[in-house]
């Protein structure tokens, strides 16, 4: 928000410097982002009077402080910096002619979604330009003049944060105002000249016929202010919040009213407002106020009082102030307060919603009397603070991950839903109600869709070479409809990492399907998860043939391969980018606490190669398998050397050479025994996966 210093002399006396009263408005929670110093031809370049000159602070409102969005409510946060009190302008209305209530009638259909709501006729104005001053108020705010009435209710909603609207009232349909949801198949031409479709949720501003306003966003053309507009009902209204911010997001329209309305506006000060309106459209309209106004409020609200203990303020805080110091903290700032039999008796004004239990009230004491002058403490704890295991098993990961070469990246938990179509999880897709951006509406349900979506944003600036991992949370639409959440391992990569190799195809040198597996191989073995098994597995995220489950005990752990070729061209991913993503909790629980030290081998190994022609079905794991259990305890370790196909090899069929590590703990391996060892092997080979040997 736009604050006009020279606007805001009206309302309080400012006797401190400027850059004093900025940076104390910043320390009280106002920040104050930017002072801006407007000429005066800034002033007549937009339409402006061009006479004067003026300094803006542009300050930047919390969501729970709707009341600073007005000079009313900056006025009241720099009281305690200058020492004195905002004054509140007091309308004076010479009110003639009929009365209000005989020429509109108002109904509140929805008491939920509006609590109150004031209508003032005004008759005979006469439509044309604002004065200069009133102009220059407005473009120092940030808004565009555009004639008399409409600048009259801009005005007022800047000045008592209040936001007004002006219907043509020889446009509303009988009479009426009706305060009501929207019915099925409504639509609405709205200010802006677009047709809105409305929902039946959305609050509108109907007469006897249609609806001529979205309540808290935007007027209707129908009944919108024009040269010939002669008499006017002034809107006052009171809406909640939830509403207004719901329909907001819906029609994707955000404007000065809908963004109060949804940081909650003081409901009493909607006659005011409502009767300063209609004050300055006698003055600079020259119209003439029917008597009285109509006020409708089915749900009223009262200032609450709530009762605060000193020495819980001073605990919090950390000081000593006496409680009628605090008292006088609270009163700067328009919370009535008083010392009563040892406590603090405060009666919270309507226009602090935001203040509704005693431990706000301890945060208005420490932000008027300073937070730089509360004492920096450490916490005290009786016993050192450590990581959670969680927490603890995160860094490992980090360290194991960035072993391998990877970088950690963080991604946003919030993506587009089609990310989840893409990798054939939409069932499981938490979507968003109310987004609010378009495509960001849904949550994750995986983190490697994004690592490549990162991984096509570094391709796009030339970084061709990429390997990234990411800890972080998935949430997921459960079996029973229930919304659940989880926290996964994922990683991703694509290009060349051995560029200094020599001597080698430069295709030789690029990521593929097996170095994905070495990361995932040597992450567990990091975690000392020695017992994984990898089989095969059909997801629409990876290649239909370069792919793996990730088993470990029997228990699925995760996956691994190449990026399904559809899924990295939809998402502009160049190359052949392999991806994997594990289920942490489960890692976690099948990762060793405690690692056993083995003392190391005191006998030599034996070294020995077996060439066997297996058909290309087998799967290579079951090799290992079977010569491991054939073995027994002397087989310390299988490896694959070569795989040759062509002549003296069946079609179909592949030779494999295994080297296989002999060791025993015992004592030195005879020749006979690994030959025995070495025949038991070939035949549980041949038996069990029909192999032969060369």
């Amino acid at each position: 928000m736009r604050v006009s210093i020279d606007w805001l002399r009206e309302y309080i006396d400012l006797n401190v410097p400027l850059e004093e009263l900025a940076d104390g408005l910043t320390m009280a929670g106002l920040e104050v982002e930017e002072t801006i110093e407007l000429t005066k031809e800034d002033f007549a370049s937009q339409g402006g009077s061009g006479t004067i000159s003026d300094t803006v602070f542009n300050v930047k409102v919390t969501p729970n402080r709707g009341d600073w969005l007005s000079m009313i409510g900056v006025a009241r946060e720099a009281g305690p910096l200058v020492k004195a009190k905002a004054r509140l302008p007091e309308p004076k209305i010479s009110e003639s002619g009929e009365a209000s209530e005989d020429l509109i009638k108002i109904e509140i259909e929805a008491p939920d979604l509006c609590r109150r709501y004031v209508g003032v006729v005004v008759r005979g104005v006469k439509i044309k330009d604002s004065p200069g001053w009133m102009k220059d108020r407005l473009i120092a705010a940030g808004l565009r003049p555009i004639n008399n009435v409409v600048d009259i209710t801009n005005y007022v909603m800047l000045e008592l944060g209040q936001p007004l609207h002006a219907f043509d009232y020889s446009l509303l349909h009988g009479g009426r105002i009706i305060v009501r949801r929207a019915r099925p198949g409504e639509t609405i031409a709205s200010l802006d000249g677009a047709e809105r479709a409305l929902e039946p949720d959305m609050l509108v501003i109907a007469d006897a016929n249609r609806p001529v306003a979205i309540a808290g966003v935007m007027g209707g053309i129908d009944s919108e202010i024009n040269e010939q507009t002669e008499d006017i009902l002034v809107e006052s209204a009171n809406f909640n919040s939830v509403s207004i911010r719901r329909t907001s997001k819906r029609l994707g329209m955000t404007t000065e009213s809908s963004y109060r309305f949804e940081r909650e506006v003081d409901p009493s000060i909607t006659m005011r407002a409502a009767l300063r309106a209609a004050e300055l459209m006698a003055e600079l309209a020259g119209g003439q106020v029917c008597r009285g106004a109509v006020d409708v409020c089915p749900v009223p609200v009262k200032p609450i009082v709530l009762h605060v203990r000193p020495d819980r303020v001073n605990s919090m805080l950390g000081v000593e102030i006496d409680a009628h110091e605090m008292a006088d903290c609270l009163n700067s700032i328009e919370i009535a307060t008083s010392v009563k039999n040892g406590m603090l008796e405060c009666r919270v004004p309507t226009f602090r919603p935001d203040v509704g239990r005693e431990i706000d009230v301890i945060e208005e004491i420490g932000r008027v009397y300073g937070y730089d002058k509360l004492p920096v403490t450490l916490p005290e704890t009786p016993s050192q603070g450590r990581d959670s295991r969680e927490g603890a098993f995160h860094d490992r990961l980090r360290r194991i991950l960035m072993s391998c070469g990877a970088q950690e990246a963080l991604t946003h938990s919030v993506v587009d839903s089609g990310l989840a179509r893409a990798v054939g999880r939409e069932s499981m897709a938490v979507k968003i109600r109310n987004p609010l951006v378009e495509d960001l509406n849904s949550m994750r349900v995986m983190l490697a869709p994004n690592l490549l979506r990162l991984i096509e944003r570094n391709q796009a600036f030339g970084n061709q070479n990429v390997s990234v991992f990411e800890i972080g949370k998935v949430y997921f639409v459960g079996a029973s409809g229930t919304v659940g959440e989880t926290l996964s391992v994922a990683g991703a990569m694509v290009g060349n990492f051995w560029r200094s190799a020599w001597g080698l195809p430069a295709r030789a040198l690029d990521v593929d399907f097996f170095a994905c597996k070495g990361v995932v191989e040597s992450l567990l073995d990091g975690l000392n998860i020695c017992s994984a098994t990898y089989v095969d597995l059909k997801d629409p995220l990876l290649h239909p043939t370069r792919c793996a489950k990730v088993l470990v005990e029997g228990r699925e752990v995760g996956l691994l391969g190449e990026a399904a070729p559809a899924l990295a061209e939809s998402l502009g991913v160049r190359g052949r980018p392999c991806v994997f993503e594990l289920d942490f909790n489960l890692l976690m629980e099948l990762a060793p606490r405690t690692v056993k030290y083995q003392e190391p081998p005191r006998y030599p190994a034996v070294h020995r190669h077996i060439s066997t022609v297996v058909a290309e079905a087998v799967p290579y794991a079951r090799l290992v398998e079977i010569v491991r259990s054939a073995g027994g305890a002397l087989v310390e370790n299988v490896e694959l050397l070569d795989i040759y196909k062509g002549e003296h090899i069946e079609v179909g069929h592949g030779s494999l050479t295994l080297g296989i590590v002999f060791r025993s703990r015992e004592q030195t391996l005879t020749e006979d025994e690994i030959n025995s060892v070495l025949a038991d092997i070939r035949n549980a080979l041949s038996r069990n996966a029909g192999a032969s040997f060369r």
